[in-house]
């Protein structure tokens, strides 16, 4: 699909774009934040020799992964399609948006279906009558899932940042696009403040013209 999913009239009104580019923002750094509470979380858990904080870390973990890390994983991905769709950047039109949504789904999938998952295993074992050597395992492919959502999200969060092999000429309103090329004065387009211009008519005053020459008195210089 390299067809620009925004021909034609699809657009957000400012104020509209603006809202929805807020909320992304916002849960896109939301979405961060919770995996980097996610990690710490892990490390803590896992270097503590206190069984009762490793079971309440993993608890906590769980409550973390359900009410934060996935609904702000989806609102991201939600906000992210309708900014592409509603915008001039286009869904399909540059790579970097094609992998930011890719590294976005990635989270959303090893979220939903790994992270949980460990996290109620962890629960299991870390139990006061659970299976103690099934931590350790556990516990070091938990922290690697979660460093690589951890990774994924820096690395879209940078593509957002920087916009790599992105032509931002299209990423303008087109009303934009049309006013900076539409043909007219070339000095005033370079010079919109007029000082120029102001220079050149005030240069010009001071010289003498014919016209003033032949209307100044001559005298005589006999007298």
């Amino acid at each position: 699909m390299n067809a620009s999913p925004t021909t034609g009239n699809r657009r957000f009104p400012r104020s509209v774009r603006r809202a929805v580019n807020s909320g992304h923002v916002v849960f896109a750094v939301g979405l961060l934040g919770v995996e980097w509470v996610m990690l710490l979380i892990g490390i803590v858990a896992r270097s503590t020799d206190d069984p009762a904080l490793r079971h309440g870390a993993y608890q906590l973990m769980r409550i973390f992964a359900l009410a934060g890390g996935i609904p702000f994983a989806v609102l991201s991905l939600i906000t992210g399609v309708l900014l592409c769709l509603y915008t001039p950047w286009g869904l399909w039109q540059h790579l970097w948006i094609k992998v930011k949504i890719v590294l976005l789904v990635a989270v959303i999938v090893t979220g939903a279906a790994v992270v949980s998952q460990f996290a109620h295993r962890l629960i299991a074992a870390s139990a006061s009558d659970g299976n103690a050597d099934a931590l350790p395992p556990l516990q070091t492919w938990h922290l690697v899932v979660v460093i690589f959502q951890l990774v994924a999200l820096i690395v879209s969060t940078a593509l957002s940042v920087f916009k790599p092999s992105g032509d931002r000429g299209r990423g303008r309103p087109r009303a934009r696009r049309r006013a900076e090329n539409a043909p007219g004065d070339r000095s005033t387009a370079s010079d919109p403040t007029g000082e120029a211009a102001g220079a050149r008519e005030s240069v010009g005053v001071g010289r003498s013209t014919p016209g003033l020459r032949s209307s100044a008195p001559v005298r005589n210089p006999v007298a």
